[in-house]
């Protein structure tokens, strides 16, 4: 019995852990907008999710609150077979979801979309969150962004780990 609440105990602080990973790393992608030019920019700024209901739920929080220069944010819950002919600022993909970055690519490939995985070490991406328990970081890939006419902040290589 008291191995049972001591499973307990534990998948409980580890759930906890991840919910509030999740928050730091949409106050994270928050941040990132913030320091990317972006072209072409009216109406609303929106935030696609692949995969992760609890990534959609802490940017819908962020949302509610938040604008980016001076656009209400939209985030909505994406399919990723059904980009095509869409604008997505911003396309976050969970880790279960990365094994389609190649296919979201094809379908983004000219729009000024930044890709956000949240697999470390993943190519083809703009930025990968690092998984890390200590703390949050992330690969920056200037190359991909700059290819989607995307301008990098100064201030952003600087947070990241660059790639090339």
């Amino acid at each position: 019995m008291k191995k049972m609440y001591t499973l307990i105990v534990l998948l409980c602080i580890a759930w906890g852990a991840e919910a509030q990973n999740y928050k730091f790393q949409a106050l994270f992608m928050y941040n990132i907008a913030q320091r990317i030019e972006w072209p072409n920019l009216a109406g609303e700024f929106v935030i696609g999710v692949i995969g992760s209901k609890e990534m959609h739920q802490e940017l819908e929080s962020i949302a509610q609150k938040k604008q980016l220069f001076g656009n209400s944010i939209k985030v909505v819950h994406v399919n990723a077979d059904e980009l095509s002919g869409k604008l997505y600022h911003v396309l976050y993909l969970d880790r279960s979801s990365s094994v389609k970055l190649g296919d979201v690519k094809k379908q983004v490939v000219s729009k000024p979309t930044l890709l956000i995985t949240d697999k470390n070490g993943l190519t083809g991406g703009g930025i990968n969150f690092i998984d890390n328990s200590s703390k949050i970081e992330f690969e920056i890939f200037p190359t991909v962004i700059k290819s989607h006419q995307l301008h990098l902040s100064g201030s952003l290589l600087n947070l990241g780990i660059v790639r090339e």
